[in-house]
């Protein structure tokens, strides 16, 4: 019997994946475990596994292609097997394109026709039933066959309009309903992608007569989602005109033939931007706008732990434990956060809320690209105020290679309370993170390097005779807090708890 293949849990946080690239095609044996694809979420890169033996009979979702959770994305089972079993029904297929366009948005009811769920989920958007959509020569209908169909419907629209212009006002027919079915496909992905209302875009206007052009101007306009231009626009159809959208009018841009013409002759390239960039990019703005950053700064001697992790590597390392300098930095950060618990909680309009649980988010920057600039994804070692320093050392091993070698699960991604960013390890002093939402707070650590240091018995700000210099492993911590939440004193409290910790360092630990 044929088995769906479906996407694996991919915790509460996620609410669709978007499918970045098949690693098998149609006709090919697979053994059950073998990965199959690699889909996307908003997190975390993965592949899914193959959950049977057999023969790919049938791939049902494209690559690009943002899918449900629920979704039968592929057929695997035995070549003499159909390649899509689906119910049973006299499906009535409308296989003349000039029918009345009414009748066509509405449908009938005559039966359910097979189709993969890609193709029912863009007929469903379109407000398109199945059964008028021609195609599929006895088989199921496919993600083709109903964007034909809507293409189809959009030029008829546009021969129905100019016969109406012909014959004059009186023949208005169920224009502006047909209109608003036929929003191209990219414009609805585009808006769905950045949350944009439509209906918002189009102000009282049909839906059908939106363009990519128009969504764009308006996140740029409403949403602050000035990325779009350099991303999206090259893209968009070519046009000479202006156009009005929202309040004002805008040029329309100009062909991608000719914007590559026009790079060419400066000299320039333009590179899309990854998913994982547009992700960033977006979460980086909301952040911004969302919580009034503050960045507070402490120094922190890191002469005893410096000596306790030389006085213990080789010998965790025996024992199979990899132990770093950021495991030090994690535990102390959970003292700090005991100590202020504030810092481990989530803004909302009632209060507060607290977080029982540290589940420390530890930022790991990914390979850099052609262009110089890498990913960067953030694994959470959850329960991290259960652990010692060798279980968190584990954790951080384990995350950071996984990370690398891209394979997280969306679970070792969600349900941070708090993220530390180790910037020091490029040889960064000093930056001001951003915090990751909805968190209050992100802690990042310089490089440690030596530095003349003033020692001293007596109090720090008098003169001494007993004063001399040293020269310290300092590193530098830097606490971005939500001014909502902490106030200065709370967000120095909690550096000097972890200063204290670091500084104070107990060989028990």
């Amino acid at each position: 019997m044929a088995t769906e293949v479906t996407l694996p849990e991919m915790g509460e946080e996620v609410e669709d994946v978007t499918i970045s690239r098949w690693l098998v095609k149609e006709g090919q044996q697979v053994t059950a475990g073998d990965p199959l694809l690699e889909i996307a979420t908003d997190k975390v890169d993965t592949e899914v596994p193959a959950p049977a033996s057999g023969t790919v009979l049938s791939i049902l979702c494209g690559e690009g292609e943002i899918i449900e959770l629920s979704a039968v994305i592929a057929v695997i089972g035995e070549t003499t097997e159909e390649a899509a079993p689906g119910p049973a029904g006299s499906a009535q297929k409308a296989g003349d394109h000039s029918a009345p366009l009414s009748d066509v948005v509405q449908g009938t009811q005559s039966g359910e026709v097979r189709a993969t769920p890609v193709a029912k989920r863009i007929a469903a958007e379109a407000g398109i039933d199945l059964s008028v959509i021609p195609g599929g020569d006895g088989e199921q209908l496919t993600k083709g066959d109903v964007e034909a169909f809507l293409a189809e419907m959009g030029s008829a629209k546009h021969r129905d309009q100019d016969v109406a212009a012909e014959e004059g006002p009186g023949i208005q027919g169920d224009s502006e309903s047909i209109e608003d079915s036929v929003v191209p496909l990219e414009i609805r992905r585009l808006a769905a992608s950045y949350d944009i209302d439509l209906r918002e875009v189009a102000e009282g206007r049909p839906l059908g007569s939106l363009t990519r052009q128009m969504l764009i101007e308006f996140g740029r306009e409403h949403r602050g989602l000035a990325h779009l231009e350099a991303a999206d626009i090259d893209h968009a159809p070519a046009e000479s005109s202006s156009l009005k959208v929202g309040k004002g009018t805008v040029a329309k841009s100009a062909s991608p033939e000719s914007a590559s013409l026009d790079q060419k002759e400066k000299g320039e390239t333009l590179v899309p931007h990854s998913r994982m960039r547009q992700i960033i990019a977006r979460n980086m703005v909301q952040s911004a706008f969302t919580a009034p950053h503050v960045t507070t700064v402490h120094s922190v001697d890191m002469g005893t732990v410096a000596a306790h992790y030389h006085a213990h590597k080789a010998d965790l390392a025996q024992q199979g434990v990899r132990l770093t300098l950021t495991a030090y930095i994690v535990a102390a950060v959970v003292e700090g956060l005991r100590s202020v618990p504030a810092v481990n909680a989530e803004w909302t309009d009632e209060g507060l809320l607290l977080k029982r649980a540290y589940n420390i988010g530890m930022a790991v920057a990914l390979p850099a690209d052609a262009t110089g600039v890498g990913g960067l994804i953030v694994p959470v070692i959850h329960g991290a105020g259960d652990m010692n320093l060798v279980g968190i050392a584990r954790q951080v091993a384990d995350l950071a290679i996984r990370a690398r070698e891209n394979r997280l699960t969306p679970a070792d991604t969600q349900g941070g309370t708090f993220t530390l960013t180790n910037y020091g390890t490029s040889g960064s002093l000093f930056q001001t993170p951003v915090i990751l939402q909805p968190q209050v707070a992100i802690l990042g650590t310089g490089v440690i390097e030596k530095r003349p240091v003033v020692v001293s018995s007596g109090k720090p700000y008098e003169a001494s005779v007993d004063d001399h210099l040293a020269f310290r492993p300092m590193m530098d911590l830097a606490l971005s807090y939500d001014h909502r939440v902490l106030d200065g004193a709370s967000a120095d409290a909690f550096c000097a708890a972890v200063k204290r910790e670091l500084e104070e360092w107990p060989d028990s630990n």
